[in-house]
């Protein structure tokens, strides 16, 4: 009884640190149909930016979070404006040109840094509810992630700008004719995007032991709460994000960590099967 706790409890943090993870993908696709093939790539830059800095300066690792969206959301407004913005018409083109970018970052980061894994120290002690022992770490670490996708989903829901960028999510052509410059909207989608995707790889960077080329694990668990989740749907990725959290964890309790993908991708195909348009019926088929 006392494991069943300790995995739904550790499933529970986990899963707010993947809606995080999954975030910015989720905005991506939601509003530009791109989907984001760097995402790991920009996840990866944000924990190295935290680690170093860090390292460097001596600067809290919460406070670096915030320095990291602005780093990689900067990144990302370069990519859109200097090249992604002229593939609109091919979704080929724009693939391939995403996972270039992610070898090139991975390659970048392998050469000047090494193919070390880190972590970032922040040991704050453990509390313990009844007799489950928490990492304050992880509670912490789950507390910033919620007050950043809150924050996120409160901008989307209650400002003028938030509400265009939804509008173009639900019909672009309706927001060209009300005269909405849509262009500015995928703009700010994607270096919100590239953001968050930054945000989260700091966050995670306080507790996930990581390397250069650890990217692609971290956009395969959110490339499944999106899928999960239906296509462009932010509330049914916080479901999914929760769902993806429990069964890793019980995997890696109960089974091996091995088998972690493997049931990943049972449970991709199981959604797909019954509920092709996500959780909640909402996504895109």
């Amino acid at each position: 009884m006392d494991v069943l706790a300790n995995v739904l409890v550790s499933a529970f943090l986990l899963g707010g640190v993947y809606f995080v993870l999954s975030l910015g993908l989720n905005i991506i696709l939601g509003v530009l149909d791109i989907v984001n093939f760097a995402h790991g790539a920009m996840i990866i830059l944000g924990a190295y930016s935290t680690f170093y800095l860090n390292q460097w300066l001596g600067w809290d690792p919460l406070l670096l979070v915030l320095v990291d969206m602005v780093v990689v959301g900067a990144i990302g407004a370069v990519l859109y404006l200097g090249y992604l913005r002229y593939t609109t018409n091919s979704a080929l083109v724009r693939m391939f040109a995403l996972i270039g970018f992610n070898a090139v970052v991975v390659a970048v980061l392998l050469i000047v840094f090494g193919s070390d894994f880190h972590t970032v120290q922040m040991d704050l002690g453990i509390w313990y509810l009844g007799e489950i022992p928490i990492r304050v770490t992880q509670v912490v670490a789950f507390l910033y992630a919620v007050v950043l996708g809150g924050i996120t989903l409160l901008l989307l829901n209650r400002t003028k700008v938030g509400k265009a960028v939804t509008a173009v999510t639900d019909d672009r052509v309706s927001v060209q004719l009300a005269g909405i410059n849509d262009r500015a909207l995928s703009l700010l989608a994607f270096t919100v995007g590239a953001g968050l995707a930054g945000a989260a790889g700091g966050i995670i960077s306080t507790y996930v032991t990581f390397g250069a080329d650890r990217g692609l694990a971290f956009a395969i668990i959110a490339f499944a709460i999106v899928i999960i989740g239906g296509l462009g749907d932010i509330w049914g990725g916080a479901i999914a994000s929760m769902l993806v959290a429990l069964v890793m964890t019980a995997v890696t309790v109960y089974f091996s960590s091995a088998l972690v993908n493997t049931a990943l991708f049972v449970l991709v195909l199981v959604v797909l099967l019954v509920r092709p348009r996500g959780i909640l019926g909402r996504g895109r088929a």
